[in-house]
């Protein structure tokens, strides 16, 4: 009996180590954009150029609930043609991604309201943060 006890006790403390170590890992910029890109192009023609995914936040203000509103585009041949709604492989995965960019900000630039990601076919790509005025 004690020693089963000592097993399931080892089995926890294994468990908890694990959980606490994978509550750490950290992603870089580059590692996210590519999470979010291998989410769109699941479901873009194969002839897609750019993909962009957009989020933006409006807080809670004067009676009014926080909304979050999210895009998934596609531009699909030419580089110039205009983007196309695209379906995300989950429709939440993006928007829950790129609040990971939250973790590896500072204090004062994780306070954004809003972004958009865009990967290029070449792997090329760009984030940029929209603030509150």
């Amino acid at each position: 009996m004690l020693m089963k006890m000592k097993r399931v006790a080892a089995v926890l403390l294994a468990l908890v180590a694990a959980g606490a170590a994978h509550g750490q890992t950290r992603f870089t910029d580059a590692e996210i954009v590519g999470l979010i890109g291998k989410c769109l192009v699941e479901h873009a023609p194969t002839n897609w150029h750019t993909v962009i995914f957009t989020l933006d936040e409006v807080p809670a203000a004067a009676g009014k609930s926080a909304s979050t509103t999210t895009s998934h585009k596609v531009v699909v041949g030419a580089e110039n043609n205009p983007p196309q709604n695209l379906k995300p492989c989950r429709p939440d995965y993006a928007a829950k991604a790129v609040n990971t960019f939250r973790e590896n900000q500072d204090e004062k630039a994780a306070l954004w309201t809003g972004v958009t990601v865009t990967l290029h076919k070449d792997r090329r790509y760009s984030i940029a943060f929209r603030y509150p005025k």
